[in-house]
């Protein structure tokens, strides 16, 4: 069956050609009706007739008619009619894709558009009129088409609104290349005569690599007299027409003369309505002024986006060993809901072969892990602090730096053990156990058929060794047992399907589950949306699991938790100390300065 329309349905063509010219009979506006083909699509071309004026149009019905509606666009691609036209030419009328079905015609399509073209009156004897908007548009529809962009937040208005008219002064601009677009993002306004400054804390400080000084005024002209200027020289004449800025660009000025001679200027007018007007001087050589298109959001340094519990997390840290492709993922989502500081240890370095998993890419090949998670979430956000080590915990390692290590992460409000690696969890058990503070650890099973995930909080949960030891008790009650990995990590040998890897998604699911176990806890809610303290998610019909998400709680409540006695026998206690206080003598002896 051919996917062309009116190939397929010969009815319905027949259809839009009666409709067609029973209309060009009924009315005066629809003249010179010609049917022809553009490539596999068919077009009638027209003149609609509207005060006095000839639109040469041309409908063009899409290779999915009926099903989707047709377009009229000039017949000329150079001509732009009405403030209802869209870049690509098409005219935005009655009949588009969210109010189209199929039983409307292309005459229909037609009528829609002498109404527009007739009631506007863009080109034809007679008062222009406005026809109002039918519907919002997207930011991303707005921005369409336009590479220029300026950031700024909302609450920069009520700022502008409040200063004195006129007024002017210094601005600092962080300018960004992006893969299609170039940001500008207006950090601050400095007014001059000693008023208040405002600047937005929310831009991540990583943003500031290509930081220009720009200049605000703020004017009595309206929108329309601001969106007339094409170059500098016009700005400049615009203004100096104001007494308060006549001086400001004299030979006297230097700050302004020095801006002059450089690329990348940004200005900033505000209209008597206090709405934002941004300029671009992209060359040092060339007078002629970009419009940016402006973004706005209600962003602070708390996201308005995140769910209000959350906001607790600001105050928390979180230790990860690990970095790998469920570290990663867990410290990004972690930062992304509001944790604030970080310790991340790892010492492995990203690798090309790491791109299928990691939530790293190419540009961190050659790069400490760490190092690259912690860029990552610096552009997250403003407020996070990120420590990181290069240590291989569990390795061959200094133990003086072992040590310095594990004492630093068991000041943590939380220890996520991300490795899957039994030397590892042993040393991060013992941490957590004598410092009091929550573990969390899990891993992905090899050939991604499901994960484990766990947790032991003090005085809540049996530690963590006692909870390990009652998993392989579990394991030795099943009848098949569990798959193991082959050298690779990941990796699966199955009799029936060979090599089994687990993918990107599978690492996802289980690093997600981890992440909302981590928020949890670190919220530390009076009842937990976890009633078990450990899980077996399965993502494949394999081993135990009964089928994809197949979710197996271990229950660990029958544990004791141990209560270790504080009472010490007193001669212990006498003859420790005076141990201890000869050593200190000794020390003292050898350096009175300590």
């Amino acid at each position: 069956m051919s996917d062309i329309w009116f190939l397929r349905d010969l009815q319905r063509l027949g259809k839009e050609r009666e409709a067609i010219a029973n209309l060009e009979k009924r009315v005066q506006w629809l003249q010179g009706i010609n049917w022809t083909l553009d490539a596999s699509n068919l077009v009638v071309e027209a003149s609609i007739h509207a005060h006095g004026y000839d639109y040469a149009v041309k409908m063009v019905y899409p290779r999915l008619f009926p099903e989707v509606p047709p377009e009229v666009y000039p017949q000329d691609a150079q001509e732009h009619w009405s403030a209802h036209q869209y870049l690509h030419g098409a005219l935005c009328l009655e009949w588009r894709p969210d109010t189209w079905h199929s039983e409307i015609t292309g005459a229909q399509v037609l009528e829609s558009a002498y109404t527009l073209l007739s009631t506007e009156n863009p080109c034809g004897l007679g008062e222009h009129h406005v026809v109002p908007v039918q519907h919002d548009f997207s930011t991303g529809q707005i921005l369409r088409g336009s590479y220029i962009r300026a950031y700024v937040a909302e609450n920069v208005h009520a700022y502008l609104a409040d200063l004195p008219l006129p007024c002017m002064g210094y601005m600092d601009c962080w300018m960004h290349w992006q893969s299609k677009s170039f940001i500008i993002f207006l950090r601050s306004f400095q007014p001059f005569n000693e008023l208040h400054e405002w600047s937005d804390a929310s831009i991540p400080k990583i943003l500031n690599t290509t930081q220009k000084k720009g200049f605000f005024f703020k004017t009595a002209y309206t929108s329309e007299n601001l969106g007339e200027i094409k170059n500098l020289d016009e700005l400049i004449q615009l203004l100096k027409q104001k007494e308060f800025v006549s001086s400001f660009f004299d030979e006297t000025n230097s700050d302004w003369l020095e801006s002059l001679t450089k690329s990348l200027l940004c200005i900033v007018l505000i209209d008597i309505e206090n709405q934002i007007h941004c300029f671009l001087k992209i060359s040092a050589d060339n007078l002629e002024l970009s419009k940016a298109r402006l973004l706005s959001s209600d962003y602070t340094t708390i996201n308005p986006r995140t769910p209000t519990e959350f906001h607790k997390l600001s105050d928390k840290s979180v230790c990860i060993v690990g970095l790998g492709s469920v570290g990663s993922k867990i410290a990004i989502s972690l930062a992304r809901s509001g944790v604030n500081s970080f310790y991340l240890i790892d010492e492995d370095v990203f690798l090309p072969v790491n791109t299928c998993r990691n939530s790293l890419d190419w540009r961190n090949v050659g790069e400490y892990k760490v190092h690259a998670v912690a860029e990552i979430i610096s552009y997250i956000s403003t407020t996070t602090k990120v420590d990181v080590e290069t240590l291989n915990v569990g390795g061959q390692e200094s133990s003086l730096a072992l040590d310095r290590v594990l004492k630093r992460l068991s000041s943590c409000d939380l220890i996520i053990d991300a490795t899957a690696n039994p030397r590892v969890f042993n040393l991060l058990a013992f941490t957590a156990k004598v410092s009091s503070k929550s573990l969390i650890w899990g891993e992905v099973f090899a050939g991604g058929i499901g994960g484990l995930i766990a947790r032991s909080r003090p005085s809540q949960e049996p530690e963590p060794q006692a909870m390990k030891a009652v998993f392989y008790e579990f394991l030795s009650t099943q009848d098949a047992p569990i798959p193991l990995t082959l050298t690779e990590p990941y990796q699966l040998e199955d009799q029936s399907a060979g090599v089994l890897e687990a993918s990107d998604v599978d690492v996802t699911v289980i690093a997600g589950y981890i992440t909302q176990l981590a928020i949890d806890t670190l919220l530390l809610k009076e009842e937990s949306s976890f009633p078990y303290s450990m899980y077996l998610i399965g993502l494949q019909k394999k081993w135990i699991f009964k089928a994809p998400f197949h979710t197996i709680p271990i229950d660990t409540a029958g544990i004791v938790i141990p209560h270790e006695s504080s009472v010490i026998e007193p001669g212990i206690v006498s003859r420790e100390l005076d141990f201890l206080k000869e050593l200190l003598e000794v020390r003292e002896d050898a350096d009175p300065s300590t």
